[in-house]
C-alpha cells in the first residue's frame, strides 16, 4: 500500500506531453515532479532531432498496432512492447538505437580539447645540428598546433615528418589530432590505432584511445566509439571523465 501511495507522488509522462516538449523545444515541467521511466524520456528529449510523431508511428507499425490501438495503448506499454523487441529500451535511448538521431559533429565539437603538445627533445636538449631544420619545422607545427591552428599545422607536421628521414611516432600522433580537425577523418583514425596498438610511450595510450573514439564519433560510427569510451571509464583522469561524459551525453 505504502509503495502505491509513493508511486502516486509521481506524474506519469505521455506520448502527447514528449511530442509537445519536442515541438516547443524545451521543457516547460519540473522533472522532480515525474516517476523514474518519465525522467528518462523527458532527458531524451533533446536528443530527439527527427520529429518523433514519426518515430513512434513506424515503432507501431513495427509492433502490429494499429493507429486506433495505439490511442489506447499507453505511451509505456508501447516502449515496453518495443523494448522487449529490441527496438529501444526507452525515449531517453531513442537516438542511441537511430544513428541519425544524435548528430556525431555535435558531440564531437562539444567534447574535443585539443592535448596539449610537449616536445621531449626540447625539454632533453638532445637535439643536435643534423637535426635543426627538421626541429625547426616541428616547433612551428607546434607553435601552430597549440595556437590551435589545425590547418598550418597539418602542413607542416607533413612536412617535418617527409623531412625528418627518422620515426616520430609521437609527433606522428599529434599530426593525427590535426588530420581529424581538418576531417580527413580515415588516415587520422589509422593513426589512432597504430599509436594505440604501439604508443611510442605509455603515456600516450589512453589519449591514442580517447581520440580515436572521437573520430569515430565524428563519424557517427557510434558502435564503434561506445567500447573505446567504456574501456576509459576505469580511471578518473581526464579521459575517464571525458568518456563518462560522452556516454551519458549518450543516454547510457
Amino acid at each position: 500500500m505504502k509503495k502505491r501511495e509513493e508511486s502516486d507522488k509521481y506524474k506519469s509522462l505521455g506520448k502527447g506531453d514528449f511530442l509537445r516538449f519536442h515541438r516547443k523545444g524545451k521543457i516547460d515541467v519540473d522533472a522532480a515532479g515525474y516517476d523514474d521511466f518519465s525522467r528518462q524520456a523527458l532527458e531524451g528529449v533533446r536528443y530527439q532531432k527527427e520529429d518523433p510523431a514519426a518515430v513512434f508511428s513506424r515503432m507501431e507499425k513495427q509492433l502490429g498496432i494499429d493507429a486506433d490501438e495505439a490511442r489506447k495503448v499507453s505511451f509505456r506499454k508501447i516502449l515496453a512492447a518495443a523494448a522487449s523487441l529490441l527496438i529501444l529500451v526507452s525515449v531517453s535511448y531513442l537516438a542511441v538505437f537511430q544513428d541519425n538521431q544524435i548528430s556525431g559533429e555535435e558531440l564531437y565539437q562539444a567534447h574535443f580539447a585539443p592535448l596539449s603538445y610537449v616536445d621531449n627533445d626540447m625539454e632533453r636538449g638532445t637535439r643536435n645540428k643534423n637535426t635543426a631544420t627538421a626541429n625547426s619545422v616541428k616547433e612551428q607545427a607546434i607553435q601552430a598546433y597549440s595556437a590551435e591552428d589545425f590547418e598550418t599545422a597539418e602542413s607542416l607536421f607533413q612536412l617535418y615528418l617527409q623531412e625528418a628521414g627518422q620515426e616520430d611516432d609521437f609527433a606522428r600522433f599529434f599530426y593525427g589530432i590535426t588530420l581529424m580537425e581538418q576531417s580527413k577523418l580515415k588516415p587520422a583514425i589509422s593513426i589512432f590505432q597504430q599509436t594505440q596498438n604501439n604508443p611510442p610511450t605509455a603515456a600516450l595510450a589512453r589519449p591514442a584511445t580517447y581520440f580515436l573514439a572521437l573520430a569515430y564519433i565524428r563519424q557517427s560510427k557510434h558502435d564503434s566509439a561506445w567500447p573505446l569510451l567504456q574501456s576509459l571509464t576505469d580511471q578518473s583522469d581526464r579521459y575517464g571523465r571525458s568518456a563518462r561524459d560522452i556516454l551519458k551525453d549518450y543516454g547510457l
